[in-house]
């Protein structure tokens, strides 16, 4: 990762992730700290599906689900 301010970019074949978001270039937010992002690989992204199962899934943890 390269950190460029508050700029982040990803290396080759890397994607930055809060555990929400995904992205190849993140410029940090005024609350936002360089120690909320991490690399992953990008074929460690989730696909849409996935996603969607895991919320799916808390929804139904919590009672949201109906």
């Amino acid at each position: 990762m390269i950190v460029d301010g508050n700029r982040l970019t990803a290396d080759e074949g890397k994607s930055l992730t809060n555990g929400e978001t995904y992205s190849k270039l993140v410029y940090l937010g005024k609350h936002d700290s360089i120690n909320n992002w991490h690399e992953i690989n990008d074929e460690d992204i989730p696909d849409e599906s996935t996603i969607k199962a895991k919320a799916e899934a808390y929804d139904i943890l919590v009672g949201g689900a109906t």
